[in-house]
């Protein structure tokens, strides 16, 4: 037993010693790193570097904002058309494979998301 007490205390140091080594590193390192992101060398190389990448994203971005629009157009009409008969032209309320009822609330209260089985059903927040 008092082998046991003996090792956790000598842990308990190694920890607290240890924290307080890597906290120094880690302050070390930081600080370091902070010199070396606002030299001026540095500064010069990283600026020209992200304006060309971005220069080059914008590029992309023109050039496939045409086609992300027809797509999203397409798929915006999809769903608009989504509930319609073909052979009425109507459109349906509720979509299809689900009933009325299960869709529409029966009261004004707010509608809340299904249960899982086994979940105990929730009171009305007041």
């Amino acid at each position: 037993m008092m082998r046991a007490l003996i090792f956790a205390a000598g842990a308990a140091a190694g920890f607290v010693a240890g924290t307080r080594a890597g906290r120094e590193t880690y302050d070390k390192m930081r600080g370091r790193s902070n010199e070396l992101w606002h030299n001026p060398a540095v500064q010069d190389k990283i600026i020209p570097t992200v304006q060309d990448k971005a220069t080059g994203a914008a590029a992309v971005v023109k050039e496939k904002a045409p086609h992300l629009q027809e797509t999203v157009g397409g798929l915006a009409e999809k769903v608009t058309n989504r509930g319609q008969s073909e052979s009425s032209g109507q459109v349906s309320a509720t979509p299809p494979g689900s009933s009325p009822s299960a869709s529409t609330p029966a009261t004004d209260e707010p509608t809340r998301p299904p249960t899982a089985p086994g979940d105990q059903p929730r009171s009305p927040e007041v």
